[in-house]
């Protein structure tokens, strides 16, 4: 008798596209990453859509990024993008403490995109704005809805260093 196991194709539900209102939920260190560019540290910024799926569950959306504030950083343009305001030089000196924007609210622009290699479509951040209600930009009005638990606060949790070479081996 044959014991025949499949790979099982998770459906998860797409986030929809568009400007919507979100919560930025959690900052991941992810290590030094291989690129096609060499290693680089990257980040990814977590946010909790305002919008829910059919199970009444808040979306998760994330972006990826270099672990860098230079001029030319994506990293960088959004997050001045998203306060308003250019980081000073004292700010880009003594650093940036990515914690501090847990809890901001956001809106952002998601764009569909599909995926040649995954043959799947995937809601990717393309835009990340000052969150405004009633013509004022507001960065606390959102709360989380308690659907997400923070990466370091989970049992499985690895360090930086431990995710950067089970992804990269």
């Amino acid at each position: 008798m044959a014991l025949i196991i499949k790979e099982e194709k998770i459906e998860y539900p797409l986030a929809p596209d568009g400007l919507l209102d979100a919560l930025l939920v959690d900052v991941v260190d992810l290590g030094e990453l291989d690129t096609p560019w060499g290693p680089k540290h990257k980040l990814s910024l977590v946010f909790e859509l305002e919008d829910t799926d059919s199970e009444g569950k808040h979306f998760i959306v994330t972006k990826r990024y270099t672990w860098s504030l230079n001029e030319k950083s994506n990293l960088r343009k959004d997050l001045e993008r998203w306060r308003g305001s250019k980081f000073s030089k004292d700010e880009l000196e003594s650093g940036v403490d990515m914690e501090a924007f847990i809890g901001l609210n956001a809106t952002l622009f998601i764009s569909h995109n599909e995926s040649e290699q995954h043959e799947k479509i995937f809601a990717n951040i393309e835009t990340i704005l000052p969150r405004k209600k009633n013509n004022k930009v507001v960065f606390y009005d959102l709360k989380p809805s308690g659907d997400y638990t923070r990466v370091v606060e989970r049992e499985n949790y690895k360090k930086p260093e431990e995710y950067a070479e089970m992804v990269n081996s």
